[in-house]
Parts: C-alpha cells; sequence; structure tokens
C-alpha cells in the first residue's frame, strides 16, 4: 500500500464504497447507529459491491450508536471497501485512510 497521503471519514446511510471504488483503502474504526426496531448489521467487503466474504461484519445496539476501533493500523481493503448495511442502520461513520 502507498504512503498515507488522503485522511478522512464518510458517513453513509446506505450501502456504498469508501474513498474510490475499487482502490485500496485502510479502515481505522467505524460508528453504527442502529435504529429503535433491533441492532444494525454492517459488513465491509474488500471488493466493490457486497459479494464474497465480508472482511468485518459488526453488530451495533439498538437505539443507539457503538463504536468499532480496528487500532493504529487499521484493516486494509486492498481491492476497496464496499459498506453493506441492513434496515436497522441509522448511519455508519467510517475513518479511513487512502
Amino acid at each position: 500500500m502507498p504512503d498515507i497521503q488522503t485522511r478522512g471519514s464518510v458517513q453513509l446511510t446506505a450501502d456504498g464504497a469508501v474513498g474510490t471504488s475499487g482502490s485500496p483503502v485502510r479502515i481505522f474504526n467505524m460508528h453504527i447507529v442502529s435504529g429503535g426496531s433491533g441492532a444494525a448489521i454492517v459488513s465491509l467487503y474488500n471488493n466493490t459491491s457486497a459479494t464474497g466474504t465480508a472482511y468485518i461484519k459488526e453488530t451495533g445496539t439498538v437505539s443507539t450508536g457503538k463504536t468499532f476501533d480496528y487500532g493504529n493500523g487499521g484493516h486494509v481493503f486492498p481491492s476497496g471497501c464496499f459498506v453493506d448495511v441492513d434496515t436497522n442502520t441509522t448511519s455508519v461513520l467510517i475513518s479511513y485512510a487512502l
């Protein structure tokens, strides 16, 4: 992976890519906000869509937010990171570096 040159965060309320779709990205943490009808489930795929095996799959807490931290080194998605959210997900905030 090249030197980390771009850092940022993205908030998603629906399925989507982090950074540039298909380009390598490093994920440092994720904050999931669940609705009142159930705990949100968010899956992160090393891909440009929700196909194959999820690298990371996290479950939130009903009616509140929950943060998942992946350490100082983060988790690398060499083929890009695609975020798949379920219907209980209000929003997802992801911190990343390209």
